[in-house]
């Protein structure tokens, strides 16, 4: 994605994937990119609304979508610095929430639940660490955002770190739901973390702290949810050819919500639409074998004009 990327510094995948793959495939690749941060919108924001449906069961679902949309429309309509400056607030709380539910749960851990959950082999642990690529793949956003860089040197080390950052942090959460909460524990369930926080007592004096995680983890879906809206809308303007996304924020964040509600009827569906078989089948082509395809074709052009 990065080798790509750099190859056309000033362009996002939906303007260099028509020079590309001629102008109607390369639009057609530019929608498939669209309807995809289309859906990873939806799936945050519902992944969003869930978590606050959890602690006020009686407020309808819509009303927390609806919220949330609005606040993320504003920032879309701010531009992507806004995002950034949010994310600059944001991101250190995420991690110190982690890092707080991870050590005040020490006391509470049990090791030997590790063992018991590699009973039936490295297989289904391997299965399980598979699961989480399409999220990691969500890095396919910098196929739009690189341009947007003013040091466009470090973005190779700057996105293999993160990875890397992100792939520790999902370890150690594991680790740690299964060694507090038992082998049984489903660790690719979203809200398993949140039991972990409920868990934390030291001396009777720190407890009752999920409130944290409740930032940390709202905090994770908001930036999620308006990075994709904005990149839904920026992309959209580029691919109408229109000289202001002004116009299609209202019914973006329209489509997102009706998304939102549609494709997942139930919190159950929402769960298991984060599965390999089915979120997986469509992430993982289009995070990593399209830019693979593109880049192949953009190498191969490359070398007979020479």
């Amino acid at each position: 994605m990065i080798t790509l990327g750099l190859r056309y510094p000033s362009q996002t995948v939906i303007q260099y994937s028509q020079y590309i793959l001629g102008k109607w495939l390369g639009r057609f690749v530019g929608l498939i990119y669209i309807i995809f941060f289309l859906l990873i919108a939806a799936l945050a924001t519902r992944d969003y609304a869930e978590l606050y449906l959890l602690l006020m069961p009686e407020t309808p679902m819509a009303a927390f979508i609806a919220v949330s949309l609005l606040i993320a429309a504003y920032a879309s309509v701010q531009g992507l610095a806004v995002i950034g400056r949010a994310a600059e607030i944001l991101v250190p709380i995420i991690f110190f929430s982690i890092v707080i539910g991870i050590l005040f749960n020490t006391p509470n851990m049990d090791l030997l639940q590790l063992e018991l959950a590699l009973d039936d082999g490295w297989r289904p642990a391997m299965v399980d660490a598979v699961t989480q690529l399409p999220f990691i793949g969500i890095a396919v956003s910098w196929l739009f955002f690189l341009p947007s860089l003013r040091t466009k040197a470090d973005a190779r080390k700057t996105l293999l770190l993160s990875i890397a950052v992100l792939g520790l942090v999902i370890f150690l959460v594991s680790i740690t739901i299964v060694s507090v909460l038992g082998a049984d524990a489903p660790v690719i369930s979203n809200y398993q973390f949140f039991w972990v926080f409920r868990a934390i007592n030291i001396a009777n004096f720190i407890q009752r702290i999920e409130s944290l995680f409740l930032i940390s983890w709202s905090s994770t879906s908001f930036l999620m949810m308006t990075l994709f809206y904005y990149a839904a809308s920026a992309s959209m303007k580029q691919w109408l050819g229109l000289k202001n996304r002004l116009p299609l924020i209202l019914p973006i964040g329209a489509v997102i919500f009706l998304l939102s509600i549609v494709l997942f009827p139930s919190y159950m569906e929402l769960r298991q639409s984060f599965r390999l078989d089915r979120f997986g089948l469509i992430a993982l082509p289009i995070e990593f074998g399209i830019p693979l395809l593109l880049l192949g074709v953009d190498y191969v052009k490359a070398k007979m004009q020479r």
